[in-house]
């Protein structure tokens, strides 16, 4: 899985979900880029945005990962 971080300022917020998500070896790859927001995307799938308390960002990570593989499986159409 690779994990896109988009970045205006890293905040500490940012670098915790981060820490967690290498710690439990969630991403293949983590790549940062400069941009206008500060969003963490896994596989195309917006999991954190800066000011969302309402998601928890690693459970928004196994919830892709499970679409993955439901996707490999056959059973959704790729339109999610």
């Amino acid at each position: 899985m690779i994990i896109e971080v988009i970045y205006n300022n890293i905040t500490t917020e940012m670098l915790e979900i981060i820490r967690k998500i290498r710690r439990k070896s969630l991403a293949s790859e983590i790549i940062f880029y400069k941009g206008k927001k500060n969003v963490i995307i896994a596989d195309n799938m917006k999991i954190w945005e800066e000011n969302d308390e309402n998601k928890d960002p690693l459970e928004e990570i196994y919830d892709a990962k499970i679409i993955e593989l439901v996707k490999q499986i056959g059973k959704l159409p790729s339109v999610y």
